[in-house]
């Protein structure tokens, strides 16, 4: 039997933890994007390049990716 190897869980690299209702930004915090207003951005063809909102202080930014004209990824909530 093998087991994968990687960075062991402990106290300071727990488990990711979703809080119910809410999601989870890259600093494990939970955002509440419904609760803002949303601003998007454009890619030349017209699909929607990012996803943004910000609470006065903080900015959450997400990242689309398109492959042949249909969304291959969404990056999860950025904090900047």
């Amino acid at each position: 039997m093998s087991f994968a190897t990687g960075t062991p869980i402990s106290d300071a690299n727990p488990l990711p933890t979703r809080v119910a209702g809410q999601l989870l930004d890259n600093t494990g915090q939970a955002v509440s994007p419904d609760n803002y207003t949303q601003s998007f951005t454009y890619n030349v063809d017209g699909t929607v390049a990012t996803v943004s909102f910000t609470d006065g202080a903080n900015t959450w930014t997400q990242t689309l990716t398109y492959d042949a004209g249909r969304v291959s990824s969404i990056t999860n909530w950025v904090r900047s």
